[in-house]
C-alpha cells in the first residue's frame, strides 16, 4: 500500500562520527568510537557478557593517580584465559583514544568532510533530495491540525485504511463496497472524490466558496493541483486548501460513522461540519481576526 520514493536512504550510523570528549554522550560497545569500528563486533564475546550492553564509555573507566583507569563492569564475571586475553586487547585498543573533559560532540561526514553543523547540514541534504509529485501539491500549514496534515499527506500517499488498503494486507473483510454507495471498491480516491457522496459534498463546498469544480478531477492530488494553480491572493489560497482539508478529513469521519457506528450518511450535516470546523481552524490558528462568521458562511473576506 502506498507508493515508494527513488531515494536512497543514507545510512546515519555510518555518517554520525563522534568526537569523544568524557564518554558522556557515547556508547561503549554500540558507538563508533574507537577505529571507526563499534567494540561489540570487534569483541563479540565480551559483548555477550556484558549485562549492561548500553553503557556510556563513562561508565567503564575512572580517573586514577595515573590517569584514566579502565575497568570490566559487567555483572558477568571473564572466567576464561580467552576473555581475560580478549578484555586485554580491548583496553588497549581503547586506550589509544584520548579522554578529556569536555562533553563528547557528533560530527558529520559528508565525503571526506566532518562538520560540527549537524543540524544545518544534514537539512541542506535532505532539501536536495528529490520528492514524490504527488507530495509537491502539500502544503503542511499551521492553520490546520498536524494531525489533519497528517491526515492528508497520508491521503495523497494513497496510505489510509481503506477497505481496499486492508485487502492488500489481506485483512478478511465481509465486504468490500464502499459504505457511502454500496456500489465500488471502497479506495481513497472513491471515498474522498468519486463516490455520489463524495463528488455532492464537494459540489456543493466548491458552490459555497464561488470556485467553478472543474470536472475532470478524480483524486485529492489533481484536487490540489488545481487549487495550487490558481493565482488567487495567499491569504484566499490557504483558505481554500483549509476547507479541502477539512472536506477531506469529515469525509472520513463520516465514513467510519456509518461503519463503526451504523449511522446513516447525513450530507446537509456534513456540509455544516465542514465550513464550521475549518472556520473554526482559521479562526484560531491563522489569527486573522477580521474573518467573522457572518462572512465565512458566505466565504466573504
Amino acid at each position: 500500500m502506498g507508493r515508494l520514493t527513488q531515494n536512497q536512504p543514507f545510512d546515519v550510523q555510518d555518517r554520525l562520527i563522534p568526537k569523544v570528549g568524557s564518554g558522556d554522550k557515547i556508547l561503549f560497545w554500540q558507538d563508533k568510537w574507537v577505529e571507526n569500528r563499534p567494540l561489540h563486533e570487534r569483541f563479540p564475546n565480551l559483548y555477550v557478557l556484558e549485562s549492561e550492553k548500553g553503557c556510556k564509555v563513562s561508565d567503564r573507566y575512572k580517573v586514577g593517580q595515573h590517569g584514566i583507569e579502565w575497568f570490566w563492569g559487567s555483572n558477568n564475571a571473564l572466567t576464561s584465559e580467552d576473555l581475560l586475553c580478549e578484555w586485554a586487547d580491548c583496553i588497549s585498543a581503547v586506550k589509544e583514544v584520548n579522554i578529556q573533559e569536555t562533553s563528547d560532540v557528533w560530527l558529520w561526514k559528508t565525503g571526506s568532510v566532518t562538520s560540527d553543523s549537524m543540524v544545518k547540514t544534514i537539512r541542506g541534504e535532505l532539501d536536495h533530495i528529490n520528492v514524490l509529485n504527488e507530495t509537491k501539491v502539500l502544503k503542511w500549514l499551521h492553520w490546520i491540525p498536524k494531525k489533519v496534515n497528517c491526515f492528508l499527506w497520508r491521503v495523497v500517499l494513497d496510505r489510509i485504511a481503506t477497505k481496499e488498503a486492508l485487502q492488500i494486507r489481506r485483512i478478511n473483510l465481509s465486504s468490500l463496497q464502499c459504505v457511502l454507495c454500496n456500489n465500488e471498491v471502497e479506495s481513497v480516491n472513491h471515498l474522498l472524490m468519486t463516490s455520489e457522496s463524495a463528488q455532492l459534498v464537494w459540489s456543493l463546498i466548491f458552490q459555497w466558496m464561488n470556485i467553478p469544480l472543474p470536472g475532470y478531477i478524480l483524486s485529492v492530488v489533481q484536487l490540489l493541483e488545481t487549487i495550487d494553480s490558481h493565482s488567487w491572493q495567499k491569504k484566499i489560497k490557504r483558505a481554500v486548501y483549509v476547507v479541502v482539508a477539512a472536506t477531506c478529513w469529515n469525509l472520513r469521519l463520516m465514513r467510519n460513522e456509518c461503519i463503526f457506528k451504523n449511522k446513516s450518511p447525513n450530507i446537509t450535516n456534513l456540509i455544516g461540519n465542514i465550513k464550521a470546523i475549518s472556520y473554526t481552524w482559521i479562526k484560531n490558528r491563522a489569527g486573522l481576526q477580521e474573518i467573522i462568521w457572518e462572512k465565512w458562511r458566505s466565504f466573504s473576506f
